[in-house]
């Protein structure tokens, strides 16, 4: 394997990181900053190596979500191994052990799945969009206060909803906030979850769009935020179409590779 394939950086806070930093240390990997600095054995970065930029780094092992979302809105290069309580994302030991499956000598990357995480932008027709890589949500300023949403989906075809939002998930985000609005569960690939936030109706519909959506807030009356990944990126003008759509994917490991379920066999066998 060459040196570059054991370049490992590991980003985010608490005790998890300094864990996984030593994995990799224990695995052979050569530990690496975010942006390619070299990481001493404090865990500090050290002075880079290579040019400006320096050497790539293969892996990204992103600790919590606020790590996890920087590796997607940054359009990392680096296959990224997400580390958080998340249904698509690895627990510490699940970590260490993909880690060590990453960085070995006898084909044991090839036990690891892969998929493509979709880079979400979303553009309100303002100047500069934002990127998202859990969830996007039209919603109203105080709770309880219904307004009027229409969803636009790519092949033309639009619903109205009544409801308190609107909320769309890639499938890391589709088990957070989107599922409490009783928005489906996406496996990798499998497109955009959306759902209506305490709609008014008692039977509404929860759709999965492909690699896009628009949200447009059809009524005056209420104050409307856009808030993105958790954080309230401003007002929402009525009549004005939030256009959600993939723009680009990320490389991730996901948990349920070929040697897990072929683990889970054993055991539920013996």
């Amino acid at each position: 394997m060459e040196a570059s394939e054991r370049r490992v950086a590991v980003v985010g806070d608490g005790e998890r990181t300094s864990d996984l930093r030593d994995a990799v240390r224990d695995a052979g990997g050569i530990l690496a900053g975010p942006a390619g600095a070299n990481v001493g054995a404090n865990g500090d970065a050290e002075a880079k190596t290579v040019g400006d930029d320096g050497p790539e780094t293969a892996l990204l092992v992103a600790v919590g979500d606020e790590a996890i979302r920087d590796a997607v809105v940054e359009s990392s290069d680096s296959t990224v191994v997400p580390v958080a309580e998340r249904r698509l994302a690895f627990d510490r030991d699940g970590a260490v052990d993909v880690i060590r499956r990453l960085l070995g000598e006898s084909g044991g990357a090839d036990a690891v799945r892969r998929v493509g995480h979709p880079v979400l932008a979303v553009d309100d027709g303002r100047e500069q969009s934002a990127r998202a890589a859990f969830d996007v949500a039209v919603v109203t300023d105080e709770p309880a206060r219904i307004s009027e949403f229409a969803v636009g989906f790519s092949r033309g075809w639009d619903e109205s909803v009544r409801a308190d939002g609107v909320v769309a998930a890639t499938p890391l985000g589709s088990d957070g906030y989107a599922n409490a609005a009783d928005a489906p569960l996406v496996e990798p690939g499998g497109g955009i979850s959306v759902a209506p936030i305490a709609p008014f109706s008692i039977r509404t519909d929860a759709w999965i769009a492909g690699d896009g959506v628009r949200l447009t807030v059809e009524r005056e009356s209420e104050p409307i935020g856009l808030v993105v990944d958790g954080e309230r990126r401003g007002t929402v003008e009525p009549h004005r179409p939030i256009e959600i759509e993939t723009v680009d994917r990320v490389a991730f490991a996901v948990p349920g590779g070929p040697r897990e379920r072929a683990d889970r066999k054993h055991s539920n066998n013996s």
